[in-house]
């Protein structure tokens, strides 16, 4: 087993390390006795900051700090803004579209809907899973009410044209839920020149802490509070702030915002690093979604090795103190092939075979040369024991002779 300090972390979109100064941030406030609604000097002082980390994050979104609703997490953000919409609006219509490339809980949220008589249609989607903002056009009706499509997809990288989409459902009256948890932090966001109805951020994905997630409604949109609040968040989220939380994250706002560009440039620069690496020296290996460029991810490669599971991948890397993933972390390990693949039309062999390995601010050149060099040699040692290599080798070998 490797040591920890040895180790190289290459699954930031399961979980991305927070920045020092926001853990710092964390732990100062997480044990002092503050509380934003109290009247003492401490309570005065905490709604100042509360304030002051309110105003950093409204401006890192582009939108107004009453839009700005905090959670216990992303999924709670998630539930809040999709169900706290069906049930204030139901009464308008029933109808709702989605794309089946969703994160899965978001599709089981929509499961239960339909037993509370709504009606999905499914946007599809291209082999790359870029969505046609057509679909959207053809597929809704007068009793459309809500439209979901995902900014970012952490399994594939796919980057949706959310621009467009945004304004198609504008034009037609429809309200926008927008998953932009794999977004935040990585393309820019401005929520004043977007009609997104609802976006969902999470504070994780810009090196913020757990615990915390965002869901800003945009003024005009109504949605029924699901943990009912008084004097919090407008009344949509009840109980008290996770103020350590919600500072830390206005901090990695704050450094997310300043370190923008050059963070862009170093993690992209990565990427095509690793990826013209691993395409140079392993035969058989296919990039799963789009290429690499403008509609993908900068933090994503999904890739598949052929004739070697991906499973094995992954605990063959962590034995060399390196991490990876083999699919998001909301799958279930005992689902083989994602919903996400079987969308876009990969086959079950390049879907088994796949791993995602995610990159992040503090990756370094150094950690992707050694991370090549060690991948390179767990694919061929996986491959030996293949019975599927050895007989592709055999096949090879005869048509040579």
């Amino acid at each position: 087993m490797a040591e920890v300090g040895s180790t190289i972390y290459l699954d930031h979109q399961s979980a991305a390390p927070v920045f020092p100064e926001a853990l710092e941030i964390l732990k100062q406030y997480a044990i002092e006795p503050f509380s934003p609604s109290s009247l003492h000097q401490r309570g005065i002082h905490s709604k100042k900051v509360l304030q002051s980390a309110l105003e950093c994050i409204s401006a890192f979104l582009g939108c107004e700090e009453t839009e700005i609703v905090f959670t216990g997490g992303s999924w709670e953000a998630i539930v809040l803004g999709i169900e706290g919409f069906w049930r204030r609006n139901a009464s308008k219509g029933k109808h709702i579209l989605t794309t089946p490339i969703e994160q899965k809980p978001i599709l089981l949220l929509f499961d239960k809907l339909k037993n509370e008589g709504a009606t999905v249609s499914y946007i599809p989607v291209d082999k790359e899973g870029f969505v046609d903002p057509k679909a959207i056009e053809e597929l809704s009706t007068s009793q459309t009410i809500l439209c979901c499509v995902q900014w970012v997809n952490p399994e594939i990288g796919s980057i949706q044209n959310i621009q467009e989409v945004a304004n198609l459902c504008f034009n037609k009256g429809i309200a926008f839920f927008c998953d932009g948890s794999y977004a935040a932090g990585w393309v820019p966001i401005d929520l004043k020149r977007l009609p997104i109805s609802l976006l969902v951020v999470n504070p994780n994905q810009f090196n913020g802490p757990k615990g915390v997630g965002i869901l800003c409604v945009k003024k005009g949109f109504e949605i029924e509070p699901i943990i009912p609040g008084l004097n919090r968040d407008f009344g949509f989220w009840g109980g008290s702030e996770n103020l350590p939380a919600v500072l830390a994250t206005a901090k990695a706002a704050e450094i997310t915002s300043q370190l923008f560009k050059e963070k862009i440039e170093k993690v992209s620069y990565l990427q095509k690093l690793l990826w013209n690496d691993l395409l140079t020296h392993i035969p058989l290996i296919a990039l799963n979604g789009p290429q690499l460029g403008f509609g993908r991810s900068i933090q994503n490669l999904n890739v598949s090795p052929e004739f070697i599971g991906g499973e094995s991948q992954v605990l063959s890397c962590d034995l060399k103190g390196i991490m990876i993933s083999s699919g998001p972390s909301c799958i279930q390990k005992n689902l083989r092939v994602s919903h996400v693949f079987k969308a876009v039309g990969l086959g079950y062999q390049r879907a088994v075979s796949s791993v995602r390995i995610s990159l992040g601010i503090t990756t370094t050149k150094e950690e992707i040369e050694k991370f090549a060099k060690i991948y390179r040699e767990v694919v061929a040692k996986l491959r030996e024991m293949s019975i599927g290599w050895k007989k592709y080798i055999s096949e090879q070998a005869k048509n040579e002779e």
